[in-house]
């Protein structure tokens, strides 16, 4: 009883500050880029990262461990900017070029609205910094979607060092050749400019300032110059870190240090009472496995399985904090289940703007962290499924089970066809309470529960509603064109002419990956099947003899 009166008087407090001081709290939304969840020394003591703000800031604040999101960088940011899944909201893959209704298009549907928008509607002055890579068409950049100034690059990556021969910066809708500088002391200039401007007219504020660090480019050989200014890759060097982890390790701690300079401004304004300070990273960090996404960075994930692009731990659980001078418990480490869609309730909720059941034509999925956050954890938040896909990777939590496929990328926004391809594929069942590095599956000594999240999985998938408002299709990949006989069949090539067409480099076998060849749309799955078929002796290459006898 007296724990509940104490979150009454809490909250009722901060609603009273709110209507005192005439506006809604200002938030500063700050999101890094690829930034893997053991390179945050509060969630992981194997680092050598120093972050000394960001670990400030988890000490005066709330820390989510237990934060998940999807592991690619445009789905993550659509999905806390909307509330709902990459399966529902639009955006399942990063954005692309193709317009809105034709095949394949991919971003935020147009009636699903953005948390920059509601908080625009609500009378906040919203700035958006660095790194969008929420679409660049007509209707996706930040001023179609509730900004007011967008200073940045549209696109997914950048060079740190802006030059105007390297420069695709933009500033509202135009080109702006003539910032020049290092990417992360730019965005954070943007970013004071614009806090100083609307304290000064004591106006409500939402400056969202999205990092490009710690995203490739980075320097793994020496024969490269570093992305980080020298003096602070010479910091790294001088206590030992590694050639290998040194940019990537100057990048995060000049950054850090960089947004220690917005928490003082917020101080000296004497605003920070009524500044809600969010920071989280969009994804897992990338690997130096071969082939990995984004390319090959010694990013650091924990005892994580994977990384970057996969819907393993290392991709999908990332850093995560808020933080409210003197309004939020300090020190608080909540090892509740939270994910990217509660960002946008959570901030709706702190700005006293409801948030919506539904947007668009699907369900918002995610719920309000700030009751769980004023109890200092002891609310708790209920028992809930949270679902992941990209590119037909699947990963879905609930409680201490986790479910994961691998189906291949062909499915992607084809819901009807994911569906039927996870009818009829083993997918595998972990306990995350006992196996974080997701090695064992369990599906077969937890068959009743492993049945149970597979059917909810295909249940959600089924169910979506995929539908993209103006467009000519569902968004479907596959070619929504009626079958003729007009064209003759393709004359399939002789098996000898087919091995010698894959075995690129002459060695007499073909691998898997000369089998395979480029992977951009084409059925992997069945590829993959195709070819353990053919590899009667489980070597993984193929003869020509095990190919004609084999491929029939």
């Amino acid at each position: 009883m007296k724990q509940l009166v104490t979150f009454i008087a809490t909250l009722f407090l901060i609603q009273t500050a709110v209507h005192a001081q005439g506006h809604r709290p200002n938030i500063l939304f700050i999101v890094s880029d690829d930034h893997g969840w053991g390179d945050l020394s509060p969630n992981w003591n194997k680092t050598e990262v120093r972050l000394p703000t960001l670990d400030a800031l988890a000490a005066k604040g709330v820390r989510f461990p237990n934060y998940h999101t999807v592991p690619l960088c445009g789905p993550s940011r659509a999905c806390m900017f909307t509330g709902q899944y990459s399966t529902e909201n639009g955006m399942w893959r990063g954005p692309g070029k193709q317009p809105l209704g034709s095949p394949g298009y991919r971003g935020i549907k147009r009636n699903v609205k953005m948390l920059s928008e509601y908080l625009s509607e609500a009378g906040y002055k919203t700035g958006a910094f660095g790194k969008w890579h929420m679409g660049a068409l007509d209707g996706e950049v930040p001023n179609d979607r509730g900004f007011d100034q967008f200073h940045g690059f549209l696109a997914g990556g950048h060079s740190y060092w802006i030059t105007e021969k390297r420069s695709r910066i933009m500033h509202n809708r135009k080109p702006d050749p003539m910032s020049k500088g290092h990417a992360t002391e730019l965005f954070t200039s943007w970013a004071e400019q614009f806090i100083r401007e609307n304290a000064a007219k004591d106006a409500s504020f939402f400056c969202y300032l999205a990092y490009n660090a710690v995203h490739g480019p980075l320097r793994t050989d020496k024969s490269k110059p570093p992305s980080a200014p020298q003096a602070w890759v010479k910091k790294a060097l001088d206590r030992g870190v590694s050639f290998l982890r040194s940019d990537y390790v100057a990048i995060l701690e000049h950054m850090d240090h960089h947004i220690g300079h917005l928490v003082d401004l917020l101080d000296e304004l004497g605003i920070a009472d009524n500044t809600l300070i969010v920071f989280v990273s969009d994804n897992g960090g990338c690997t130096m496995e071969e082939g990995a996404a984004g390319g090959r960075f010694p990013g650091n994930n924990g005892p994580f399985r994977g990384g970057k692009a996969t819907t393993y731990q290392g991709g999908l659980n990332v850093p995560f904090l808020m933080n409210w001078k003197g309004r939020l418990p300090q020190g608080v480490v909540s090892d509740a289940q939270t994910m990217h869609c509660d960002v946008f309730a959570t901030l709706l909720d702190s700005a006293s703007i409801t948030v919506p059941k539904t947007n668009g034509k699907n369900p918002v999925r995610g719920m309000s962290l700030m009751p769980h956050m004023l109890s200092a954890g002891k609310k708790s938040l209920p028992e809930r499924t949270m679902i992941f896909e990209l590119w037909g990777n699947i990963g879905l939590r609930k409680g201490d089970y986790k479910l994961w496929s691998q189906v291949g990328r062909d499915y992607s926004p084809d819901w009807k066809a994911l569906v039927a391809e996870l009818q009829n594929t083993d997918l595998a069942l972990y306990d995350l309470r006992k196996d974080v590095a997701e090695k064992n599956d369990l599906r077969r000594e937890l068959s009743e529960v492993y049945t149970a999240l597979k059917n909810e999985l295909i249940d959600h998938l089924a169910n979506v509603n995929s539908e993209y408002p103006g467009a000519r299709n569902t968004g479907s990949r596959k070619s929504e064109e009626p079958k003729t006989n007009d064209v003759p069949p393709r004359k399939r090539p002789s098996p000898e002419q087919f091995f010698k067409n894959r075995d690129r480099n002459g060695d007499g076998v073909v691998t898997f990956e000369e089998f395979i060849g480029n992977p951009k749309g084409r059925n992997v799955p069945a590829l993959t099947n195709r070819f353990k078929k053919i590899d009667s002796n489980g070597d993984g290459k193929l003869q020509l003899d095990e190919l004609k006898k084999n491929s029939k």
